[in-house]
């Protein structure tokens, strides 16, 4: 999984509200925007273009429509979009067994250098 900030931040909005609701879900912008974190920098301006992308990469399909002249977005999640949780859980699962990996080489050097110094003395 290759996405940026904004789109695993929108993701995990998409697929919290989509998942309480069979899959679907009715939302309009404004909602989607106050589930956001503060802490990422996400306008309004910029939601359209993430629907389209992550919509492009197979995560949910997605219709805009008007309801009381307000926008909403009618959002179907893909197979994809159905099994984001456990793709998080993997990545998150992968970067860990890096760092383990990462601490275990470390390790493995340090010892081996302490042999071949003890070795040369």
């Amino acid at each position: 999984m290759a996405l940026s900030k904004k789109e695993k931040n929108l993701m995990n909005v998409i697929y919290g509200i989509a998942t309480q609701n069979a899959g679907q879900c009715l939302v309009t912008p404004l909602e989607i925007l106050a589930k956001i974190p503060y802490k990422v920098k996400f306008s309004e301006l910029d939601l359209q273009p993430i629907l389209d992308a992550l919509s492009y990469d197979g995560y949910f399909e997605y219709e805009l429509t008007s309801k009381k002249s307000e926008p909403v977005y009618l959002i179907t999640l893909k197979e994809k979009g159905n099994a984001y949780e456990r793709e998080k859980k993997h990545d998150r699962r992968k970067i860990y067994t890096r760092i383990i990996m990462t601490i275990i080489c470390a390790l493995l050097s340090w010892a081996v250098k302490m042999i071949i110094d003890a070795i040369i003395k």
